[in-house]
């Protein structure tokens, strides 16, 4: 007999209980019965069914289980943390209106962000807890060959061979709460020795065959400008090994080094054609590429080896040479895999150097490859959820080092500065982690306008609470008036603020080009930010200019103005903005490609966009008709740059159909544009 599927979903009593004594008949005759009890009372009872107790569902438990862990791992943070750190979380735990949200765990943890594949939600239900991660310890494998050292198995593997953990949690609390301690007074006690005993390097006749005078000089360039980007290179220990031949300071890695400094060193001595600037350093890209095949460093994955890579895969990219500058950078990535850098190092050691090391290596390897990804166009490589390492830095030595330019021709009002460089990086590595939501959801193969649009809001308010959390000494705010002199700041700062705001002109952009969000009506607020934060970032870079010229700019710096200049020649083209920022970023980005030979394709795709749109600048005419209403111009604007045909419709959640989002032929692929 078929079921009745309407009946058989409802639940089924288990007993009728008297309202007046509670006592339960589990039979009825379809009259109104008595209680056996009531029946001296002379009162007819009245029943009702007992429903059944409700019982938690699977997802409930689970859901239980993980606030727990997450409470426990709360207070963990509190008790090991210092007394800012505990103001931090506990103001982050509870709201004005008293509402209690446990934050992450840990103060110096990579913060969970949303890596989601496109077409899934990135909105997070705010009261809702992650599930307990896996130890970092199932993923360190103990090496079979007798010497105690680990290797990088995970759980899956067919290597993997378990490590024993027999701590309890509140033993290995303490622990670490005496080691870090520990190591943080080792490490800055060790920076300032080996600081004062740098200068005996200059007694060597020659560094790796060159002459001593010179190789300090590229030394120093490197330390004073290229070392504070990334953090990749850890002063103390290549110094210190460069005078005793140590593992740090390998020939490849110190022979990057020169190569990476050589164009900014201003040294006629390492150019290999003195009529060619270009030839800047290109004995050591040649001996580097030597080291390589005779010692085939490709087949050992080394920490050394990782750094040096991705400089020179950095400096390819600079050069134009971007193929080369991929794969190198791809080596290098897959190394950091390969060396289990992706793991946070005090699971496998306590030797503090190590863990500094290990920490800065896998930081800077972050940032290197968004910053690839975004200027290529390309998926990247590490994501947050492959990983798990802190941002916290034990070495501080270097935060307050002072930072004044040295060429004569910048502005000579600007006063030594502190350069910030550790709070810098780890602040640069939290915007990365944006960064990689960005990506992963704006700008992959299978991106969508429907996950676009509904991830905008969440990935705009992350950049902003980004921002409004930067300690004072790193914020810059626009100058108020725009004429006045912004308060000087190194150069890292500068460039970290200029970034932030290319990746908001990145995130509004696809809802402004190519048609993409026409039926959803007129983008009028994303065309606005994008403006907004092409101004902001015309401003940083001629403060920057200002300060320290742009012949020692890092090749980013000209992303960030090839991004800021595709905004302008849409709004000098659409008659909304003067020529004055379009012409400026022109100038700025030739003289980049002095240094970063590579600026000079983007700075095609510009001129290109120009000539599309009958903009002629390069004759030094004055600006443009006066600014006409935004509004009145978007659909223009808009029209004015035709994408791709239109692909299949998709259904959004609230009924809308939004196209399919195609490549953007601006910010993707942008090596295949000829």
């Amino acid at each position: 007999m078929p079921l009745n599927p309407a009946s058989s979903l409802e639940p089924k009593p288990r007993a009728r209980a008297c309202l007046l004594c509670r006592a339960k008949k589990t039979r009825c005759d379809g009259q109104r019965p008595q209680c056996a009890a009531c029946k001296t009372l002379g009162e007819a009872c009245e029943y009702r069914f007992a429903m059944p107790r409700q019982r938690p569902t699977f997802s409930r438990i689970h859901e239980l289980e993980a606030r727990v862990s997450s409470l426990e791992s709360f207070i963990k943070a509190l008790h090991v943390g210092s007394s800012n750190d505990r103001n931090s979380l506990l103001n982050s735990a509870v709201d004005a209106q008293g509402t209690v949200t446990v934050p992450s765990a840990s103060p110096s943890s990579p913060s969970d962000e949303q890596n989601q594949p496109p077409g899934s939600s990135t909105s997070q239900d705010c009261g809702a807890q992650p599930e307990p991660e896996l130890s970092i310890a199932h993923f360190v494998s103990r090496d079979d060959s007798g010497d105690g050292s680990t290797r990088n198995f995970g759980p899956s593997s067919a290597l993997h061979v378990p490590g024993k953990n027999t701590v309890s949690v509140a033993a290995e609390t303490q622990h670490h709460l005496k080691q870090d301690e520990k190591m943080r007074d080792t490490l800055i006690a060790n920076a300032a020795l080996q600081r004062q005993l740098e200068h005996q390097i200059s007694k060597a006749n020659a560094i790796q065959g060159v002459p001593t005078n010179i190789a300090l000089r590229l030394l120093d360039c490197h330390w004073s400008r290229q070392h504070h980007s990334f953090l990749l290179t850890y002063r103390p220990a290549i110094m210190r090994d460069l005078r005793s031949e140590g593992p740090h300071a390998t020939p490849f890695l110190i022979n990057a080094i020169f190569a990476c400094s050589s164009k900014f060193s201003g040294l006629l001595e390492v150019w290999d054609d003195p009529t060619d600037p270009t030839s800047a350093g290109q004995r050591f890209l040649d001996r580097c590429d030597s080291l390589l095949a005779q010692e085939g460093l490709l087949t050992r994955s080394s920490i050394p080896t990782v750094v040096g890579l991705l400089l020179l895969g950095s400096t390819y990219v600079a050069r134009g040479e971007t193929t080369k500058g991929w794969l190198y950078s791809g080596y290098a990535l897959r190394m950091v895999y390969e060396l289990g850098l992706h793991l946070d190092p005090t699971e496998t050691t306590d030797v503090p150097e190590e863990v500094e090391v290990r920490r800065r290596v896998f930081w800077g390897a972050f940032v290197c490859d968004k910053l690839q990804s975004l200027y290529l166009g390309r998926p990247v490589v590490i994501n947050i959820r492959d990983s798990r390492v802190s941002h916290h830095l034990f070495d501080t030595y270097e935060e307050m080092e002072l930072y004044a330019p040295t060429n004569s021709t910048v502005d000579p009002s600007f006063a030594a500065v502190p350069i910030h460089s550790v709070s810098t990086f780890q602040q640069l590595c939290r915007l990365s982690e944006i960064m990689t939501t960005i990506i992963n959801i704006f700008y992959v193969v299978g991106a969508t306008i429907a996950n676009a649009a509904g991830s905008l809001e969440t990935v705009e308010t992350a950049l902003h609470e980004w921002k409004d959390k930067l300690p004072p000494e790193l914020d810059l705010q626009p100058p108020n008036p725009p004429q006045t002199a912004p308060p000087p700041m190194s150069p890292n700062i500068m460039v970290m603020h200029s970034l932030y705001h290319t990746l908001i002109i990145l995130v509004h952009r696809p809802f402004i080009s190519d048609g993409h969000m026409r039926a959803a009506g007129t983008p009028l607020r994303s065309w606005e930010r994008c403006s907004e934060a092409s101004h902001h970032i015309s401003h940083i870079v001629r403060s920057f200019r200002s300060a320290f010229t742009l012949a020692s700019a890092p090749y980013v710096l000209g992303y960030t103005i090839y991004v800021a200049c595709t905004i302008h020649v849409r709004n000098v083209a659409s008659q909304t903005q003067h020529a004055s920022l379009l012409r400026e970023g022109l100038r700025w980005l030739e003289e980049l490609c002095i240094a970063n030979p590579g600026i000079s394709r983007p700075l095609g795709i510009i001129k290109r966009m120009m000539s599309d749109n009958g903009l002629e600048l390069d004759d030094g005419s004055p600006p443009l008709n006066e600014p006409i209403p935004l509004d009145s111009v978007m659909n223009d604007i808009i029209n004015m740059f035709p994408g791709p045909e239109l692909g299949f419709l998709e259904t959004a959640a609230d009924g809308s159909l939004y196209p399919q989002l195609s490549y953007d032929p601006i910010f993707g692929f942008m090596d295949s544009m000829s």
